[in-house]
């Protein structure tokens, strides 16, 4: 019997950041966003398909006569299930909305904690590599320290001119 791998204390120590995060991103929802995700949550179970089912087969058989003893309140084509639906469908809508703007605030958090830590990270591995170059030079290691583009990723990142760049071939892929 092979036994697991085990996960390195920097991966675990980075889970429980991330879990750290996220508990905390939960614990800022609103009552609204609170109730709007259990609501939505619900809507989008196969339980409430199950009642929703249930519902109107109900509605509909006591409506159209199929259930001795019990009298027609919404005959055929059924006006007060349709309204009942209709105000349904609009909360249902609505807790939607208020559900996915929560994920969305929580997708921009995410994006940009992953932005700054790229940043970070892409400042890091430049400065490696300036140490690098240094290291080279010291040991006159002409062959590495006349590599051009060692020497052009040694250099700092123009966070914004980089981000323009970008933008403008973005422009250029939709208008050609």
């Amino acid at each position: 019997m092979s036994s697991q791998p085990s996960v390195a204390p920097t991966a675990k120590r980075n889970i429980a950041a991330i879990a750290q995060l996220e508990q905390q991103v939960l614990s800022q929802r609103s009552a609204a966003e609170h109730v709007g995700g259990a609501v939505a949550r619900f809507f989008g179970s196969l339980r409430f398909i199950l009642v929703e089912f249930l519902f109107v087969t109900a509605w509909v058989a006591v409506n159209s006569g199929m259930v001795a003893g019990v009298p027609r309140f919404d005959p055929y084509p059924f006006p007060l299930l349709s309204l009942i639906v209709g105000i349904e469908f609009i909360f249902l809508t609505t807790f939607v909305l208020v559900n996915q703007k929560h994920q969305m605030h929580r997708a921009e958090q995410w994006s940009h904690l992953h932005l700054q830590i790229s940043m970070l990270t892409e400042q890091e591995v430049t400065k490696s590599m300036q140490m690098l170059r240094s290291i080279c030079e010291e040991l006159a290691l002409e062959k590495l320290t006349g590599d051009a583009e060692m020497s052009e990723l040694a250099e700092n990142t123009a966070i914004s001119a980089l981000a323009n760049e970008i933008e403008l071939s973005r422009e250029t892929e939709t208008t050609g």
